[in-house]
């Protein structure tokens, strides 16, 4: 049988603005995504019929957004096979890393090479690229962006990308994960009392990416979930506030939480001792 290995990789939000909520319930938001090298690993395999599933964090079942990602590719594919599929994540839930949108990208990629048809090689892939970005925002807002592992400039509700450029040098971040996850649908219910009438314009942020000006992007980095979660969360705040203290160039909530990211001037292993009680990860842009 047909077996494939693939990693899906996390990513920060280099600011994230909250431009108001759309008719269809979404909110517009911009922000730049950039994929970081912490990923976690699944195994695809084709099998006679059906979707085998495990994982070794939970949800275990049909309710994980992998099995629907396989469970929706098969059924749009029309196909009598099936996959089986074994998740090993390392990637925090709940943190506003995208691990679970990561995931249900490379399953969808892996199956269309897994399930190619009998075609030249040119037209293997079962779907073409704009297909396989269709099926992935039925999956979620952002998945699409995972599709592709690259930093870009995202628009609408995450569904317009824009690809940016690799920074110059890749940069390390310390992530702080305190241990307790927090729900983006609740985040985006109640972000509208916490959204400031300030203006403040992305397309800096997006000039300072573009230039590779790490110390600009980093002093400049904003995100308009942390007034609301800072203040459900306040722990968070003090964690922003020691990354800081301790020498981060910038730092910021990631997603709407509950990871904590900094931005460093150089490797510091260090660092995960300053954070005893909350697990904490270095990683390097890619």
């Amino acid at each position: 049988m047909a077996k494939l290995l693939l990693k899906a990789y996390a990513k920060v939000n280099l600011g994230l603005k909250i431009l108001g909520k759309r008719p269809d319930g979404y909110h517009n938001i911009e922000s730049i995504l950039q994929p970081i090298n912490l990923f976690d690993t699944i195994e695809l395999t084709e099998i006679p019929k059906g979707i085998e599933f495990s994982s070794n964090l939970p949800p275990y079942g049909k309710e994980n957004i992998c099995y629907k990602a396989a469970e929706l590719f098969l059924k749009r594919a029309n196909l009598k096979t099936g996959v089986c599929i074994k998740l090993k994540k390392q990637i925090w839930i709940g943190a506003g890393l995208g691990g679970g949108s990561s995931c249900s990208a490379q399953i969808l990629q892996g199956m269309n090479k897994l399930f190619h048809s009998d075609k030249s090689e040119r037209e293997r892939n079962l779907f073409n690229e704009k297909e396989l970005e269709e099926l992935a925002l039925i999956l979620g807002s952002d998945v699409p962006f995972f599709l592709k592992n690259s930093p870009a400039y995202i628009q609408g509700r995450g569904e317009v990308i824009t690809p940016l450029p690799p920074l110059a040098h890749p940069i390390w971040l310390v992530l702080i994960y305190p241990n307790f996850q927090i729900s983006t649908k609740w985040a985006y219910l109640n972000v509208k009392n916490y959204l400031t009438k300030e203006l403040w314009d992305f397309k800096v942020l997006q000039a300072l990416f573009l230039n590779s000006d790490i110390e600009g992007l980093a002093s400049n980095l904003r995100n308009d979930f942390e007034q609301l979660v800072f203040q459900e969360y306040p722990k968070l705040k003090e964690i922003k506030i020691r990354l800081f203290e301790l020498g981060a160039s910038g730092a910021s909530l990631s997603g709407s939480g509950s990871c904590i990211y900094g931005i460093l001037k150089e490797k510091n292993e260090k660092l995960k001792e300053a954070f005893p009680e909350f697990d904490v990860k270095l990683v390097e842009t890619i």
